[in-house]
């Protein structure tokens, strides 16, 4: 990592931290595995490579985006057959008509729909659209679930929450302490809890935001049937269900989660996958409730908002996932990778789950048979994950190192990548489940994880 260092210190006379997105700062939790931040060279199909010259088979894809692979052919040409016309025009094109009735064949519920440029921005919006159709100003969210980084959902996002037991805490400062005031928030998978809460509240909650699947936290599922109970509670409150499927949305298909769960939201918030990598987002749902948004009543804006770069960037990505075998591939190969790295850690005698789906999925050290909310999964070995992800990428294998992040797959990854991914992951677990560092003894490698 000498070149990645020698940039790091450079960075960080010019960036807070050395960095221009928080998520990208190593963990602090095992700082002798990650010295410093990776600088990227470039990327291309299933493959990346660091200014170092090490090149990775890559299962971040940029927490998500990346579903046909990086710089995938049709995508790239596309984009630069129409950069040469203009790339930003703050007024409206054709384009952008052309991708919302795309958009909206593949997710019917969004009847009306406006885009943006990240999904910060989406749920920002969406928010926003429901306290003004409800006329009621609380939320609900729930522990673990990240929404974005605007103040409104900046709350219990993180492992240090769990400190504070039923405590709300703001995930970051200068997020004003009134704002805790309209936030309500309920563990994941907790039918009771949520029920009774909003029994108590709902006469001032606008809305239930939540990731159908916790695309932040390992990719934890919901309980059968418990989209449908919170669908069912916002009917009877008068109360907004808003899904964030910034992960989801065309990654685990083209009807997203809602699809899946067969549960129809008022509103949805969709991002990454839509663009491959470029930077576009979108937000929709019921005509009454989107109408809202105009001069006088609710504002929205954006001067790269449906630019016509991203939006080619995301028609084209569309006609990909309709036209070819997309998510027979992710499935298959996600599939195979989740089987064959269980089958791995239970040879080995590994306490351990592998959950989430095909496209997004996690393995985790455990001795549950299943993670259902964010307190249990701050109970797993998250050391010992750590451990494994610098293994693996010193066989040349890329998972983020926080095991809360996802694996993701994409159309690119070949049955090759497969192979060689299996073949490294059994080479490291004889050196990831020593207790070691790169530096030296590591004693804080947690016991719960066995190994006979």
């Amino acid at each position: 990592m000498e070149n990645s260092m020698r940039l790091f210190m450079e960075s960080l006379k010019l960036f807070p931290a050395g960095v221009n997105s928080n998520a990208r700062i190593r963990r602090e939790m095992c700082p002798s595995f990650a010295p410093c931040t990776l600088f990227i060279k470039r990327a291309h199909g299933s493959h990346i490579w660091d200014v170092d010259g090490n090149k990775y088979i890559d299962y971040r894809l940029g927490y998500g985006p990346v579903i046909l692979g990086h710089s995938y052919e049709a995508v790239r040409q596309a984009v630069h057959r129409h950069d040469k016309d203009g790339l930003v025009f703050a007024l409206e094109n054709e384009i952008e008509i052309k991708v919302a009735h795309k958009v909206q064949k593949c997710l019917p519920s969004m009847e009306l729909m406006r885009f943006a440029n990240s999904g910060t921005e989406a749920t920002m919006a969406a928010i926003r659209v429901a306290r003004a159709f409800t006329g009621k100003e609380k939320i609900m969210k729930f522990h673990g679930h990240y929404h974005g980084w605007h103040d409104s959902v900046m709350f219990s996002t993180e492992q240090k929450h769990k400190k504070y037991g039923r405590k709300i805490m703001p995930a970051s400062l200068g997020v004003p302490s009134e704002i805790k005031k309209l936030v309500l928030v309920e563990d994941w998978n907790n039918f009771a809890a949520v029920e009774k809460t909003l029994k108590r509240h709902h006469r001032n909650v606008a809305a239930i935001i939540t990731e159908p699947i916790m695309g932040n936290a390992a990719a934890i599922m919901p309980h059968r049937g418990y989209l449908k109970h919170l669908r069912e509670l916002c009917d009877r409150y008068d109360v907004a269900l808003i899904f964030d499927e910034v992960k989801t949305g065309f990654r685990v298909g083209l009807g997203g989660a809602q699809k899946m769960f067969r549960v129809r939201p008022d509103l949805t918030t969709v991002a990454k996958s839509l663009g491959n990598g470029y930077p576009i987002a979108a937000f929709g749902g019921r005509e009454d409730m989107m109408n809202m948004i105009r001069p006088g009543k609710v504002a929205h804006g954006g001067t790269y908002s449906a630019n016509p770069v991203s939006l080619t960037a995301a028609s084209t990505v569309l006609d990909v996932l309709m036209k070819k075998p997309v998510f027979k591939r992710l499935n298959w190969y996600g599939r195979r990778m989740m089987a064959e790295i269980g089958d791995m850690l239970s040879a080995h005698g590994v306490s351990h789950i592998v959950q989430g789906v095909p496209e997004m999925f996690q393995f985790l050290f455990t001795r549950r048979e299943e993670i259902s909310n964010y307190n249990e999964l701050q109970e797993c070995d998250m050391i010992l994950y750590a451990a494994f992800q610098y293994e693996m990428m010193r066989r040349g294998v890329m998972f983020d190192e926080d095991g809360e992040e996802p694996i993701y797959v994409s159309y690119s990854h070949s049955k090759k990548d497969l192979e060689d991914t299996l073949d490294a992951f059994e080479d490291s677990l004889h050196d990831a489940l020593i207790p070691r560092t790169p530096v030296g003894i590591d004693t804080r490698l947690s016991e719960k994880v066995k190994i006979l």
